[in-house]
């Protein structure tokens, strides 16, 4: 794969190669044994080839975990996360649109990026998906807890 990088207004590369980008991981992204499918690491169809993630300069897992928690439709089971470098080496590249004007929804969550899936074939999206998938795993969970609800003391 090579990468082809084209910007939209206030979109920006991330280079610090060793920065964590932080993935939640909702229910839908769990295959029936309770494991996250590697496709959890791309996009879905309302991503438009621009998979969310957060970046770990800007915010903390759990800050990255409540709000998507409060804000998303599904609720995050967890933080997974792949650092920009192994993003770099798979061939794709981070953006960071933080600066771009806000989503229909008006909501961006902090730190917001997106790895680019843009304009990658089938075989190459499933390839970059495994890739990710498995630097995460190796990885491992990143430590967070359960989001509290405004009013709840526990989750």
């Amino acid at each position: 794969m090579i990468a082809d990088v084209t910007l939209r207004e206030g979109e920006q590369l991330v280079s610090t190669a060793e920065e964590l980008i932080y993935r939640q991981i909702a229910p839908h992204m769990l295959v029936d044994d309770g494991k996250i499918a590697s496709t959890a690491f791309g996009p879905n169809s309302s991503d438009n080839d621009m998979p969310s993630y957060a970046r770990s300069s800007v915010v903390s897992p759990q800050e990255a975990r409540d709000w998507h928690t409060r804000n998303a439709s599904s609720p995050s089971q967890g933080v997974w996360g792949v650092t920009v470098g192994e993003v770099i080496v798979a061939g794709r590249y981070v953006v960071d649109d933080s600066a771009c004007p806000p989503p229909h929804s008006g909501k961006r969550a902090p730190g917001h990026c997106f790895v680019d899936f843009r304009g990658l074939s089938r075989p190459d999206r499933k390839e970059l998906r495994a890739r990710l998938h498995m630097c995460a795993m190796g990885r491992g969970e990143i430590p967070t807890e359960a989001t509290t609800q405004d009013g709840e003391l526990f989750a």
